[in-house]
């Protein structure tokens, strides 16, 4: 009766360290997902930026470039302005297939990488 007595309490220890532990794992994975998502985020957010930059500057130039050829500069412009407004109808075409599905299977794969990976060193 006394050693049930004596493991108990130490049982429990054990069982609340253990509880313990997988709270701070859980803390640990959650703070290496969210450092992840901000540091893809604003490395996303400036290759964005600096993408519209030279669209936009490249797009001017463009522009002023097309409009000297033709002689006139409100021209240039609006034969640009033509050219992304085909791009735009293009995209929104094939937007489905060529765009959001693989772009949600990446996601996907990327949310569920380590959870697999962890799956598949458990069978072994």
């Amino acid at each position: 009766m006394k050693e049930q007595e004596e493991e108990e309490p130490g049982l429990v220890g054990k069982i609340k360290e253990y509880i313990q532990i997988r709270k701070d794992l859980a803390m640990l994975m959650l703070a290496d997902k969210a450092s992840g998502a901000v540091g893809g985020i604003v490395s996303g957010a400036i290759l964005v930026f600096l993408g519209l930059m030279i669209f936009f500057f490249g797009s001017m130039g463009l522009g002023f470039y097309i409009g000297e050829l033709i002689g006139n500069t409100y021209a240039g412009f609006f034969i640009i302005t033509g050219v992304y407004i085909l791009l735009a109808v293009i995209v929104m075409a094939v937007k489905k297939n060529s765009i959001e599905r693989p772009l949600a299977n990446k996601m996907i794969k990327s949310i569920l990488k380590e959870r697999n990976e962890s799956v598949y060193e458990k069978q072994d």
